[in-house]
């Protein structure tokens, strides 16, 4: 039973009964009702929010020594040398307000679009190279 320090929050019909379902069908996880679903849902979830922060993080602080490789792909090297050291200047170790800072920087080069491919693409083969899991 919930104590004092509990909160309460509403979901609508239709989730409730497709969390009803699940619990019929998944006994073995032994969610005992719909509280327990939503509280372990909820956990894991918050669980796997702060391992993708983690990860973003860890692949923020190692992206300038890879963009200048990643770059040259996409561009010619003397771009490539120009976006390079403009990204090196970064000061920002948040993981999302550095991909944003560099596709300020790359936007220049290549266009929002790409610039927005080329920044996850680095965080991708950080991943890739299997320094960091999901």
């Amino acid at each position: 039973m919930g104590t004092s320090d509990d909160k309460m929050v509403r979901v609508p019909k239709d989730m409730y009964d497709a969390i009803g379902e699940i619990i019929k069908k998944y006994p073995q996880y032994g969610w005992k009702g719909p509280s327990e679903f939503v509280r372990d849902a909820v956990r894991r979830y918050v669980d796997e929010l702060r391992r993708r922060e983690i990860i973003l993080k860890r692949a923020a602080e190692a992206m300038p020594g890879r963009v200048k490789d990643i770059l040259s792909r996409f561009m010619g090297p003397e771009e490539a040398s120009e976006a390079y050291e403009e990204i090196k200047k970064i000061n920002e170790r948040d993981a999302d307000k550095f991909i944003q800072e560099a596709v300020k920087v790359l936007k220049k080069y290549v266009g929002e679009a790409l610039a927005e491919i080329i920044a996850r693409r680095i965080v991708e083969e950080r991943i890739n190279e299997g320094e960091y899991r999901y």
